[in-house]
């Protein structure tokens, strides 16, 4: 054995023999002695040599668990555990554990809570399918709570799962395991478990127990260990294993991901000293700037391979319980049992979890699951343990290192989230303290139906609640300051704390299960009072921290730290509503609530040194008001016992109790109302000061205070309890008094005083106290007229959502999503919007795409208030913007009254009496007065509108009181006292100049005609023709302002219009000239793209010798994007460019499983037939001068070389590729196309052929010369590259071997393109050549060489690829060949065809000549010479040859090596016979390669051309020897060669188009299902396809035979790849198929594992759109070299996939991913939405999600046509955020 110096003697192993003796120690009581004697030696024999995993696991079977199965069985195990088996009751749980990333379903109507979930199995035969559900995704370890009932409301059972019967239930399980087999596993179990127990807790290194110990000396056999502490990063740890143990980076990476999944590694292996040094580096490397240093041990081998048996072990032990219920009830007893010690197993498993490493911790988590929480007896005595336990285990936790979700704390959730447990299963790694966390691991795998309210019992029995808030107290204590308030540090980096408060997570999962009234007992009022006052305590240390005084000075130098107060707030929210509920519930705990808080309370009094009381008046009403400066005193925004008390002071009513009820007096520890409302006060007071400007040298600090504090997330027990307090205050103290200690604390003591208005005070805190005083009387508004509130007003919670949801629509239509994030959550995270949107509110979806808004129903607008509490300002601005827009569009006044206010509850109606006090009548007198009177300094239209508004509340709720007979409230007579005749000071400002806002005006008048109402209602003497006069005076006095302004808006147009006049009269004279010189008509220059119909009367045609005459084209002009410039563009002028981008494309490709050839074996003047990679240019159509591009493109790269180093690569183009922004549109772009003048405007009238030579002589000509310039090689290296070198033969050397008649039109064919004296500028010239040198280089990834015998054939082949793109681009989109491309497109396409054509021009003419003839040579074969080698015609593809050939054969015969401009196509004879002869040799392509289906005989009139098409095909397909059985019927083939050559002919069309500028035929500009006939005739071919083959002469048939001689054709036809031979119409590729259910493509994905990570599952994993593979996404072990780059799985995977271009879905996400190149990509988001049409990224809403075929079609145009760079681009430009992703590691 490798462990020991010298072997000892290795025991025979004969099973049976071991397995008798091991019976006989059982007998004795010595088993564990007996086992440990076997594993001494053979542990050491499996795991001591360093076997691979699955030879380890082999040898275990056979030496370690197979002998113990079969002595727990004492015989056959796989006979006797199906026995077993047999004898359990039928499975009620599905129990169906959740691996990482599995789909879970959550039920919103029926589920108990959100952790309880289903399985993707079970919710599709569930009843809950058709219910409101949300979709998540697993974080692994949970279980499916399918058929427990304690989980759910309703239908607990799927189809699978039915109840059990009850005659079962009761049964012990282990009453069926027979008596030996008990005793058998009973000894077993409990030797195993001790071993497990005594092996991972084992702290020695270097040598093992006595009794394990091995005979001998060890050998000198090392390990260091690394384990995982979660503090240290991968990059960190990867860098410091590179260091300590020599090894690779992707070594360190394999290393560093063990260490990670497992929580340990071996990462050296050797003798003590080696392993020793490799120990002290790594701590040493870690351990710098006071870090804590990686934990390291070494230890021996044999200490090692007992600790993997320990693992191997507790595996094995989840199996074996599995086997039978008895057998997992009998370990839950077993494990539970006290040992000597009085510790149970369990006890010590849940104790000993922080000294585990991350693997053991898992498996040990697992065990408890497999055994105690699947077994329905035991779950209870494990939920007390854990109990017993919680203190000790969370002490342990908040000093550990490790995630939340390997520790056994987790398991809290499976026992708190169920109203029968205490302790449950795993939870998710971290808790989230926000409304989008994942649910779907806190699944349950078991419970108990039978078992009443076990947590309950837990907090009854076990006084559950307070040993956590004790626990959690503990934790707090080192966070308190000497006031003995909770204090953060911002640049405090412990941890603990953090860790502790997940504590209140698990005080949460133990108050979702609330008693009924009736299930209270005086033992759970105590202990739950107890807790109560144990979390009092912690609220207490709330109270008050964080306060801030504020700066008069300077500004404040350092910002507070204040987001620990609020995260911790936040954590608590849910927390503190459910004390509240549970209170709410029961009389008797209400009430010691009650006064538990008051005490509290009270000692959280002001010093008695800071605050003094005093009396003020107001209106001749005094009030004794606590003197406390707002503005010069501490004040603290957290008030949490303030606000619990609110919250129970709602609940009071329900059991007949209110402020003043006898059973809530206190002897001491008592607060007054005014006591208890001045903490809130100083909180609102404070921010309307700030709003008033007053705390601006405070910072952001408290900016973000106030934010949070109204905000959404913190206002339900923050901000609304204030109200609720305040509103508690109103009830009970006298309305007079309450509104002076406002007054007092608002600081508006003087502002309330009829002679502040006198002039003489000071005026420069004028504008602070309008503000006070307009935020004071919106308080006042929030406080009487909010009443949507359960337990102030006679509301339902839905009501109080319908409300929110109103005024959020008021704002605007919303959609779904943003009305979900404005609305608050319940502790479930649900916000009750489905259940009340529909009632209030329409969806209506949009016409341009698939989501949807809500828009308000018309009826519902009568609910808006324009001073709603939860509007922030901008909401309240854009509200009533909205409202008025809307009143003004359907000529309604633009008053926004308040609306008819809800009835209070009982204990909260005395707040209406606010109203009709003393002290509030005199501040509306004092305000209308102050408006009435001419100058008034302290006077706003703010406060008129709101004292309005108040008004207008007192009179609906006199009008509800007059009708429902209340004659308590009397606030119209008061009004119209003579000492105040609010109603007569009122008429008089209508009218007035101070109101300026028509909403106020209007305002005014609606009051005033709500007063005549209730006064008519009170049957006061009121002539209804005051209401007459009011209204017609109003409308008059409207008529008459919009007189003036139309009047006043007149007179400006008048002189604005005089004004123009003049300066045009001026210009004309100044200019006059220009004006005589002006044509009468302006004169466009026609584009050379332009495609109207021909005007001859004729059919047009484009190629030979009939092709049509087109009228001599205007010159083209262009205007310079950059100097504004415009000139016409010619051949000889200064060179115009376009902004253009090349990329490499598989768009195309028909064989993507192909790998890439090495760029320089491969031969790229032949297109291949699959496309697989081609070369796509795209172009933004913006025109530049070459010089001013030049000069702009060099300022730019000038500009990012002076950017720092470190900032480069943030940019969304790259210098280093030659990228750049469209100065114009920003599209990226990284080379520019040269705009060539119109083709046929370069050739002189006398080159234009017009000759008489037929398909046949023509054809013999080339022949001639391919055969006459041929030259074999002597190189036999170039040999087996190239057959042969070509020496080109001149014109008269070929004609000699001519007919004279023949050579003569040959002659003259050729001497059309004979040099003439016409040049290129230089400019043009230069950009031609840059351009070729750039498609070169980006299209082979290669670095620019103008020398490069590839650079011609890469740019006419990006030509040939982009043409091939453009035409599949419109026939997927059902687009006209012609007239439907964008401007871009067309310009793009027309420069890209005639540099093409121009190129052969720039490069030397004998380089062109050897082109053309090389591809002449591939279908012009040398005759009885056919190579296995040489080019295959089904290898070509066809249209990449067309090109090549139509832009090389003008040079063919050229004498001189000048290029010029004579040398370009023409559309000529000789085009039309290239295209013949193209044509030719496809459609023997396709006859090759079809595979048409003989279909049964058709009536139809003889089809001559279908039977001479048949007879051509037989012939090839005999001459190929690939003779079928069944050959097509004529027709068939006719139709399908027609089909099947349509691409060829549509992109030969447009190539000749831009050649010629023949318009094309109005048939191909309008869709036509039939364009094969009209692609015919406009290229002059014939409309028979048999015409090609049959009296063309014997050439073409002679090579027709030579092309199907090729022996490399059978080899290709009868490939035994999978992969089909390339045929014809190539097939158009699409994005991957998707499933309709977004949660069937999250479960086929959860089964996914990282390849390179030994089965582990992966966290992102990615699917490729283009091919469908899956990858595993942003991770280390999947990372790979790139050319020297280290690169993610995906961008690895779009260099062989996409050719750099990828597009991605990222599943558990739910997002796009596109990427372009190794440093840019974006995000995009999923084709997948929910009901409401929207996204949901990141699954946060969880609403279920379906594919839209329209947005996954627009993702799949966005890849068909190449934009995916383009939208990186913009995303990137847009979006700064994305510029810090490393994309390159995604």
């Amino acid at each position: 054995m490798m462990a020991l110096k010298s072997n000892a003697p290795t025991r025979a192993f004969i099973q049976q023999v071991l397995v008798k003796e091991w019976l006989e120690s059982c007998h004795k009581g010595e088993l564990l002695a007996a086992l440990k004697e076997h594993w001494k030696c053979y542990v050491l024999v499996v795991l001591g040599h360093g076997y691979d995993p699955a030879k380890e696991d082999r040898l275990a079977e056979k030496f370690l668990f197979r002998p113990m199965e079969y002595f727990l069985c004492n015989g056959d195990p796989e006979v006797k555990f199906k026995e077993l088996k047999e004898k359990d009751c039928p499975a009620q749980l599905c129990g169906k554990v959740f691996k990482y990333g599995e789909p879970t379903y959550s039920c919103r109507d029926c589920a108990n809570d959100p952790t309880c979930v289903l399985c993707i199995d079970c919710f599709q035969k569930s009843a809950h399918k058709k219910h409101r559900y949300k979709m998540s995704t697993s974080g692994g370890g949970g279980y499916c709570d399918c058929g427990d009932s304690e989980a759910w409301k309703t239908s607990p059972f799927c189809s699978n799962h039915k109840a059990k019967q009850e005659g079962g239930a009761g049964q012990n399980p282990m009453e069926k395991l027979p008596d030996e087999l008990t005793d058998r596993a009973s000894a077993l179990l409990m030797a195993v478990l001790r071993y497990t127990m005594e092996m991972l807790t084992w702290e020695q290194c270097d040598n093992l127990p006595p009794d394990l110990q091995p005979e001998g000396e060890l050998e000198d056999s090392y390990i260091t260990m690394l384990f995982n502490d979660e503090v240290h990063t991968y990059e960190q740890v990867i860098n410091t294993l590179q260091r300590a143990v020599d090894c690779t980076q992707k070594e360190a990476v394999e290393f560093a991901t063990t260490v990670d999944r497992e929580g340990r590694s071996n990462v050296r292996s050797g003798n003590f000293s080696s392993c020793e040094k490799a120990r002290y580096v790594i701590e040493h490397n870690t351990s710098r700037h006071g870090n804590k240093p990686l934990k390291v041990q070494v230890m021996h081998t044999i200490v090692v391979a007992h600790q993997a048996f320990a693992l191997k072990v507790i595996q094995w032990l989840q199996t074996i319980i599995g086997k039978s219920d008895g057998l997992r009830h009998l370990f839950c007893v077993l494990s539970m049992q006290p040992q000597e010690d009085g510790q149970s197993i369990m006890e010590k498993l849940l104790l000993i979890d922080t000294q585990l490493w991350k693997v053991a911790r898992v498996n040990n988590h697992q065990l408890i699951m497999a055994g105690v929480l699947m077994d329905l007896e035991c779950k209870k005595q494990f939920a007390i343990l854990f109990t017993k336990c919680y203190r000790q285990m969370m002490r342990d936790f908040t000093r550990d290192d490790h995630d939340h979700d390997v520790c056994v704390a987790s398991l809290s959730v499976q026992i708190f989230t169920v109203t029968s447990l205490h302790y449950a299963t795993l939870v998710r790694d971290f808790i989230r303290d926000d409304h989008y966390r994942s649910v779907s691991i806190t699944s349950l795998s078991v419970q108990i139906f039978t078992v009443p309210t076990l947590a309950r019992m837990l907090v009854t029995d076990h006084n559950l609640l307070d040993v956590i808030m004790q626990s959690f107290l503990k934790c707090c204590e080192e966070k308190k300051n000497s006031d003995g308030k909770l204090a953060f540090d911002r640049g405090d980096r412990n941890q603990a704390f953090k860790r502790a408060c997940y504590m209140l997570y698990d005080m949460k999962y133990a108050l979702t299960c609330k008693p009924s009234e009736h299930e209270w007992t005086d033992k759970l009022r105590e202990n739950f009072l107890l807790g109560l006052r144990s979390f009092l305590s912690l609220l207490k240390m709330m109270q008050g921290m964080d306060a801030v005084i504020r700066q008069t000075g300077t500004h404040l130098e350092y910002e507070p730290e204040w987001e620990g107060a609020f995260n911790l707030q936040l954590k608590q929210d849910d927390i503190i509503a459910e004390f509240i509920n549970w209170c709410g519930q029961d009389k008797l705990t209400l009430i010691g609530a009650y006064k538990i808080t008051m005490e509290i309370l009270s000692q959280c009094k002001d010093k008695p040194a800071t605050v003094k009381r005093v009396n003020n008046s107001v209106a001749g009403f005094m009030a004794k008001c606590i003197r406390y400066d707002v503005a010069s005193q501490h004040v603290s925004i957290h008030l949490p016992l303030t606000r619990f008390m609110a919250g129970l002071c709602l609940h009071l009513e329900k059991h007949s109790l209110n402020l003043n009820s006898p059973e809530l007096a206190m002897d001491a520890h008592s607060l007054t109302p005014v006591d208890l409302i001045e903490p809130p006060l100083r909180v609102l007071v404070m921010i309307a000061q700030s709003q008033a400007n007053m705390w601006r040298r405070n910072g952001y600090g408290l900016l973000n205070q106030i934010f949070f504090y109204h905000n959404v997330k913190c206002r339900r027990e923050m901000y609304d309890k204030d109200i609720v307090m305040l509103q508690v205050g109103a009830s009970v103290i006298n309305s007079n008094e309450f509104l002076v200690h406002l007054i007092n604390k608002f600081g508006l003591l003087a502002w309330s005083k009829p002679e502040y208005d006198v002039p003489g005070s000071q005026e420069d805190m004028i504008k602070q106290t309008i503000t006070l005083a307009e935020e004071f009387l919106n308080l006042l508004i929030i406080i009487i007229g909010e009443r949507y509130v359960e337990g102030i007003g006679e509301v339902t919670s839905e009501d109080t959502v319908k409300r929110e949801i109103i005024h959020q629509l008021c704002i605007s239509p919303m959609a779904h999503s943003e009305l979900s994030k404005a609305l608050p959550e319940d502790s479930n995270h649900e916000t009750g919007i489905e259940q009340v949107i529909n009632q209030v509110s329409t969806f209506k979806k949009s016409a341009s795409s698939s989501s949807g808004r809500f828009e308000l129903k018309k009826e519902s607008f009568k609910e808006y208030n324009k001073y709603f509490y939860h509007y922030s300002r901008a909401e309240q601005s854009k509200s009533e913007e909205a409202q008025i827009e809307r009143k003004k569009h359907e000529n309604e006044g633009q008053a926004l009254p308040p609306p008819d206010p809800q009835k209070f509850k009982k204990n909260f109606k005395t707040i209406k009496n606010i109203l009709q006090c003393d002290v509030m009548l005199y501040l509306m007198h004092l305000l209308l007065s102050r408006t009435a009177a001419k100058r008034s300094r302290s006077w706003s239209e703010g406060q008129l509108d709101r004292i309005l508004h108040l008004i207008g509340l007192a009179l609906l709720e006199q009008r509800q009181a007059i009708n429902e007979g209340d004659h308590s409230f009397d606030f119209l007579s008061k009004a119209l006292s003579e000492d105040k005749n609010l109603m007569g000071i009122m008429e008089g400002l209508v009218g007035n100049a101070n109101l300026t806002h028509e909403s106020t005006k209007d305002l005014l008048t609606w009051t005033l005609k709500l007063f005549l109402e209730v006064r008519k209602l009170k049957n006061d003497p009121v002539s209804m023709d005051t209401l007459d006069q009011l209204s017609s005076s109003t409308n008059r006095n409207n008529d008459e302002t919009k007189k003036q302004k139309a009047k006043m808006a007149a007179k400006r147009r008048a002189k604005i219009m005089a004004q123009m006049s003049t300066m045009q009269k001026n210009f004309i004279k100044e200019n006059a000239e220009l004006f005589q010189s002006a044509d009468p008509e302006l004169t466009r220059s026609s584009s050379d793209m332009d495609i109207s119909d021909f005007h001859n009367g004729g059919f047009p045609v484009a190629l030979g010798r009939k092709r049509s005459r087109v009228a001599s084209p205007a010159h083209c002009k262009g205007m310079c994007i950059l100097c504004q410039e415009e000139q016409e563009i010619l051949h000889s002028g200064r060179a115009m460019v376009l902004a253009a981008f090349v990329q490499r494309s598989t768009v195309l490709s028909q064989s993507r499983r192909k790998s890439l050839s090495k760029e320089d074996d491969y031969d790229y003047l032949f297109s291949p037939s699959d496309l697989n990679t081609g070369t796509y240019t795209s172009s933004c159509g913006h025109v530049m001068h070459f010089d001013c591009w030049q000069r702009f493109f060099d300022a730019v790269v000038m500009r990012e070389r002076r950017r720092p180093i470190r900032f480069r690569s943030n940019l969304s183009y790259s210098i280093d590729h030659n990228e750049f922004l469209c100065p114009l549109c920003e599209s990226i772009s990284n080379t520019v196309i040269p705009v060539v003048p119109s083709l046929p405007s370069l050739i002189p009238e006398s080159n234009k052929d017009d000759v008489s030579l037929t398909f046949n002589d023509w054809l013999d000509g080339l022949h001639k010369s391919v055969q006459n310039s041929r030259k074999e090689l002597e190189d036999k290296e170039a040999k087996d590259k190239v057959a042969y070198e070509f020496d080109p033969s001149p014109l008269n050397a070929i004609t000699k071997m001519m007919a004279e008649s023949v050579a003569n039109n040959f002659k003259l064919l050729w001497q059309s393109f004979q040099n003439d004296s016409t040049f290129f500028a230089q400019s043009l010239t230069d950009m031609v050549k840059k351009f070729g040198r750039d498609v070169y280089s980006f299209g082979l990834n290669a670095e620019p060489d103008d020398g490069n015998v590839r650079v011609p054939f890469m740019a006419w082949s990006t030509c040939a690829f982009t043409i091939q793109s453009v035409e599949q681009q419109l026939k997927v989109e059902e687009k006209p060949l012609f007239g439907a491309l964008s401007t871009r497109q067309s310009d793009c396409l027309s420069a890209l065809i005639k540099f093409a054509c121009v190129f052969s021009q720039v490069i030397p003419q004998n380089l062109v000549k050897q082109h053309c003839l090389r591809l002449l040579s591939a279908l012009m074969p040398e005759t009885h010479r056919t190579r296995r080698d040489t080019q295959s015609i089904l290898d070509i593809d066809m249209f990449g040859y067309l090109l090549t050939l139509t832009v090389s054969l003008p040079s063919l015969y050229v004498e001189s090596q000048t290029p010029s401009v004579g040398t370009i196509p023409t559309g000529g004879l000789g085009d039309h016979h290239s295209l013949q002869f193209v044509l030719t040799a496809h459609i023997v392509q396709i006859m090759l390669t079809c595979d048409i289906p003989s279909q049964g005989m058709m009536e139809l009139e003889a089809d001559n051309e279908g039977e001479a098409l048949l007879k051509i095909y037989t012939h090839i397909r005999k001459e190929a020897k690939m003779e079928g059985e069944n050959p097509p019927q004529p027709w068939q083939l006719s139709q399908y060669l027609r089909k099947a050559c349509l691409p060829f002919l549509r992109c030969a069309a447009l190539l000749y188009h831009q050649i010629t500028e023949v318009p094309p035929p109005s048939n191909l500009q309008e869709l036509n299902d039939d364009e094969f006939e009209p692609l015919c005739r406009y290229l002059a071919l014939p409309l028979h396809l048999s015409a090609l083959f049959e009296n063309q002469g014997d050439i073409i048939n002679s090579l027709v035979k030579e092309w199907c001689h090729n022996d490399n054709i059978g080899s290709q036809i009868m490939t035994a790849s999978s992969e089909k031979i390339i045929s014809y119409p190539r097939k158009v590729n699409r994005l991957v198929t998707l499933p309709e259910d977004y949660s069937e493509l999250i479960n086929e994905v959860s089964s996914f594992t990282c390849p390179k990570s030994d089965g582990d599952e992966s966290r992102a994993p990615t699917m490729c759109l283009v091919c469908g593979k899956m990858l595993c996404s942003q991770s280390y072990c999947c990372q790979a070299d790139v050319d020297g780059t280290t690169c993610g799985a995906a961008t690895e995977h779009t260099i062989s996939c996409g050719a750099g271009i990828g597009i991605f879905l990222r599943v558990r996400e739910c997002q796009i991913l596109l990427l372009a190149g190794k440093s840019k990509g974006c995000f995009v988001p999923p084709p997948y939405l929910d009901v409401y049409g929207e996204t949901d990224q990141g699954l946060r809403r969880g609403n279920p999600l379906t594919l839209c075929q329209t947005s996954y079609k627009a993702l799949e145009k966005l890849w068909f046509t190449h934009s995916i760079p383009q939208t990186i681009a913009h995303n990137l430009e847009s979006h700064s955020n994305l510029l810090t992703i490393d994309w390159q590691h995604l």
